[in-house]
């Protein structure tokens, strides 16, 4: 009995990691809709690979409360009920639901019907349709300027040919050919890392650096004031040029965003 739940916690710890190794992809919602769903590897097969987690920026067309049964302790019986957040989004490329688990309703009151929200989120599948399973993170979106940023994010991957063909799979499919599902990942996604150590690289140094700076961003982040680029300039001693060039990539890869003109905060 104690096997089999270290056994499970250690399930859910690489579901977990996966998940967090995964980086969120920036897509529509016409590629979430019109992508293949894969059981086994929980992930879903777009145009830009096998997908875990992902961004879009949509409307909310309809929102709604519901309850859910949970256990809180497997070794007790005692269920507790939770207060979740349904939200229907539309993009203009497509319509999908999504789920925000766990919430204290009060606290997304100033978020509603109408509202134009940046959502960070995992994907997933019910009822024969693709949806995205669970909200990290929504935030409305008050500046347009950065929506035309998004949206051309979107459109130089595809412009770059940064696109791959759906393999058919269906949902219950098991037997996932081993090569072709990684012919298929994101090129954002380093197999290197998840799956072994890899030889140090030219851009190593590069890499180091982004980390701190995506570090400190972090960090100033958890008051929810962020960091300006004067501060990071000053703390990390590097040189303003370079630094705009790293902020450019981490925001490019839905890391980070500024939430005013040379502030920025990490998700």
């Amino acid at each position: 009995m104690i096997l089999k739940k270290i056994l499970h916690v250690k399930l859910i710890m690489s579901e977990i990691q996966t998940y967090e190794f995964s980086p969120a992809v920036r897509c529509w919602v016409k590629h979430l809709v019109e992508g293949r769903y894969n059981a086994k590897e929980k992930s879903l097969f777009t145009i830009f690979g096998a997908l875990k987690r992902i961004r879009v920026v949509a409307t909310i067309t309809n929102k709604e409360e519901f309850l859910s049964k949970r256990t809180s302790d497997i070794n007790s019986p005692t269920e507790e009920i939770s207060t979740n957040l349904r939200f229907e989004l539309d993009d203009g490329t497509g319509i999908i639901s999504s789920v925000k688990w766990d919430v204290d309703p009060e606290k997304y009151t100033d978020i509603n019907i109408g509202d134009l929200v940046d959502i960070l989120g995992r994907v997933g599948y019910f009822n024969e349709k693709s949806q995205i399973s669970n909200i990290k993170s929504i935030r409305k979106i008050v500046d347009p300027n950065y929506v035309l940023l998004r949206e051309a994010e979107v459109i130089k991957k595809i412009k770059s040919g940064e696109i791959h063909e759906i393999p058919n799979v269906e949902e219950n499919d098991s037997d996932i050919d081993e090569d072709s599902f990684f012919d298929n990942l994101s090129d954002d996604i380093d197999i290197d890392k998840l799956f072994g150590e890899s030889e140090p690289s030219k851009t190593s140094k590069v890499d180091t650096l982004k980390e701190d700076i995506f570090s400190t961003i972090y960090e100033y982040s958890q008051d929810g004031n962020g960091i300006s680029l004067e501060e990071l300039q000053t703390r990390l001693k590097i040189p303003e040029n370079k630094l705009r060039t790293y902020i450019n990539d981490l925001v490019m890869e839905s890391r980070i965003y500024p939430t005013e003109e040379n502030i920025y905060q990490s998700y």
